[in-house]
């Protein structure tokens, strides 16, 4: 202190870009990590450390909501899960696979909701992408089998 604040000017700055970057990223990608290893619990807690989303860079905070949509579908919160999917797609997601794995859930909780027409536009969307993950092209055969079990597709 003796010194004065012009002596350790870059340590202030280092402070201030680490601040920003905080607020920009987050813990996001960590929690996402955490979403991919099947453990949901230290995901939503890292997610629950954000404490302002609405700050995070658009990337990420499209990512943030695709994780919170998938934690609320572990709970079975279908409305949270549906609005923080939707959310993620608009804001934008990077691979196709992670918008196939969106638009498949978006599917699931309208055919669970009995919206049947909507549940069927989100498997053409989930077709769009180009996806070789054979688990989600599973889903789909399932997803469509039951869809035409009910009569639609």
């Amino acid at each position: 202190m003796r010194l004065g604040i012009g002596s350790a000017w870059y340590l202030y700055v280092a402070a201030f870009i680490l601040l920003v970057t905080h607020f920009l990223f987050g813990n996001v990608w960590a929690a996402f990590g955490m979403l991919k290893k099947g453990k949901m619990n230290e995901a939503e807690k890292l997610l629950d450390d954000i404490k302002r989303p609405d700050w995070l860079y658009k990337g990420h905070r499209a990512y943030y909501h695709f994780t919170r949509g998938m934690i609320a579908m572990q709970h079975k919160e279908y409305p949270d899960a549906e609005q923080a999917l939707k959310t993620a797609l608009q804001l934008g997601l990077r691979t196709a696979n992670d918008k196939a794995i969106t638009h498949l859930n978006l599917a699931h909780i309208c055919f669970l909701q009995n919206r049947l027409i909507d549940s069927n536009t989100y498997l053409h969307q989930i077709k769009e992408q180009s996806t070789n993950d054979l688990v989600i092209k599973d889903k789909i055969k399932e997803l469509e089998k039951a869809l035409k079990a009910r009569g639609v597709g």
